[in-house]
């Protein structure tokens, strides 16, 4: 199984990862459309992010519009804003700095 997000190819983990939102919501909705090939799940937040995953049986592919940070040690993946500060350690964790 081959696993993208936002273009970038990462590893595929069992139980998948979890998002963290820099920028708390409040609302959300979802929608799930099935199709013969896959099925493409939307997912909207009134913080503004935006989530598109597209599930086949070969490949899961997702687009958030923000940019991310992945903490791949803990499987987190952090939505970002545009003043959020970061750092990845070698051991793979995310450190937010500032938001």
């Amino acid at each position: 199984m081959r696993v993208f997000l936002n273009g970038r190819e990462m590893s595929f983990v069992d139980g998948g990862y979890k998002y963290v939102f820099i920028k708390p919501y409040e609302k959300h909705g979802q929608e799930k459309i099935k199709k013969g090939h896959g099925e493409l799940y939307l997912q909207i937040y009134d913080n503004g992010v935006q989530i598109r995953t597209l599930v086949t049986a070969n490949e899961i592919a997702t687009i958030i519009n923000r940019e991310v940070a992945i903490d791949t040690k803990n499987h987190l993946i952090y939505i970002l804003e545009a003043d959020t500060k970061y750092r990845t350690d070698d051991d793979g964790t995310v450190e937010i700095l500032s938001s």
